[in-house]
This record gives structure tokens, sequence and C-alpha cells, in this order.
């Protein structure tokens, strides 16, 4: 059997180059943040330089395509939002996705929260660090709080009761020291009772470090408490050099809508 050789190579501005199909695909645009808390004063930004070239984007979380708006100028947002953006040229694949979620506070705050266990090595501002506002950045060991443990109850509560629709969760992955998402995501009502279990079935394969937003449905009623148990994965597989080792969970940021 003929084997048709591809090679690649890395031009500024693309993502990569195949010889045998002479295709180009352009890089994705950047922004300064995936993630915003939203303000009065809440613009996204993105931006990609290359002659001829465009940012097409939308703000309603479908993807961008030819047809999508041309982005020309940071965008004024006042509600939440997932923004996506791709680079569009003539004569090249549009560039992957980029995607920038706005999130709000307002919609249910949480009031305070109680974490089993506490967290020891990776604290930051204890509970108050998941409901500040604060978004972390790559730096973990600012504003993030870590786990070392197979499970992660966080149980939030509410000063009255809140019509609540979605949880999302601000997580944290960098392979390299360790930090993976967790396997699972449970929430139980005040009463104990499971209400969704969310799985997150790539949380072993080895990933790019990232900050990730998981968002978990829940049936839309009013709430006075939820509890959130995040299930670490239990061993690490064979290909990453703690193998067999529980994974860290690493979150900085709980949001209810």
């Amino acid at each position: 059997m003929a084997v048709q050789k591809i090679f690649l190579l890395l031009l500024p501005g693309f993502t990569w180059f195949s010889v045998a199909s002479q295709t180009l695909q352009l890089a994705p645009p950047q922004t300064p943040a995936a993630r915003l808390i939203l303000t009065p004063e809440s613009t996204v930004s993105f931006d990609f330089r290359m002659k001829n070239a465009v940012i097409r984007y939308t703000t309603d979380g479908s993807e961008p395509d030819k047809n999508s708006p041309v982005y020309r100028q940071p965008l004024s947002v006042t509600e939440p939002a997932r923004i996506k953006a791709k680079s569009f040229c003539d004569g090249f694949l549009p560039s992957e996705t980029k995607t920038v979620q706005v999130l709000s506070l307002a919609a249910g705050s949480i009031d305070s929260i109680a974490i089993s266990p506490t967290p020891d090595k990776y604290a930051a501002n204890g509970w108050c660090t998941l409901c500040d506002g604060q978004l972390g950045d790559e730096n973990f060991r600012e504003n993030w709080l870590g786990f070392d443990q197979q499970e992660v109850s966080l149980r939030c509560f509410f000063n009255k009761k809140k019509k609540i629709r979605l949880v999302t969760v601000s997580l944290m992955r960098q392979q390299g020291a360790w930090i993976f998402l967790p396997q699972a995501v449970e929430i139980f009502d005040e009463k104990g009772k499971l209400i969704v279990r969310k799985a997150i079935t790539n949380a072993g394969e080895d990933q790019p470090s990232s900050l990730e937003l998981v968002e978990i449905s829940i049936p839309k009623k009013k709430y006075r408490e939820l509890t959130l148990r995040l299930k670490a994965l239990s061993s690490l597989q064979d290909w990453h050099p703690g193998k067999g080792q529980t994974g860290w969970v690493f979150l900085d940021e709980v949001f209810v809508e």
C-alpha cells in the first residue's frame, strides 16, 4: 500500500501547512481573555493581522462563517454571552474558533460555600475565592483552590430561594503540573437528592493547558442550596509521569444563573 507523506511547516499567522494539498489554515484570532465577568464597561476584543484577512464573529454561541459580521472594533457586552470568532481570508481555510465567555454574577450570586475537604497548599482566600468575581489566570498559585483528593464537596448556600437553571464551574487544566479536569461533577439539591451528573469524558486524555468553564443545566426551579461534588481522576493514565496517582483539581469560581 502506498503511503502519502504529509509534511508540516509552522508559519507566522498559520497553524499548519500541508505540502500534499497545498492548503493553509489560518491561526485563530487572539484575545486578551477567554473568560470575563460582566461589568458596565465590559468589552471583548480580537486581533489577527494579515493582509486581506478579516475576523468574523457571532454573539449567540453559533459557529462563525463567511456570512457572519466582520469584527472592526471592540464589542460592547451588556449581558452574559458566548462570543466566537474565526479568521478568514480568500484562498485559505478558516481558523479554528476562538471563544470568549462573558459571565454574570448578578443573576444568582452564592452567599457562602462550605468546602470539604478544606484546601491546604493551594487555599487562596478560602471559600470566598469561588464567588468573589475574580477569575484566576494560568498561575495556579494565585486565586485558585487546589485539591488532591478523589472527591471535593462544595455546599453552596443562598440567603433566600433563587430560581436557577445553570451552574458553571471554572476549572484549570495544566497536566504538566498534574492538574486535570475532574472526571465528573454531580449536583444535589437541599434534600441530598442527586439532580444531575455531568461526565467529562476526556478528562484523562493528553490535552493542552487551558482554563475551562464546565456548564451544567439543572431543572429550573427555586433552590435554597446546592451541593456540587467534583470527582477527580482516581488514577492518572499510563502516558503521564504520575500514572496511578490521583489528579489535582483546581477551581476559581462557581456561577449560578
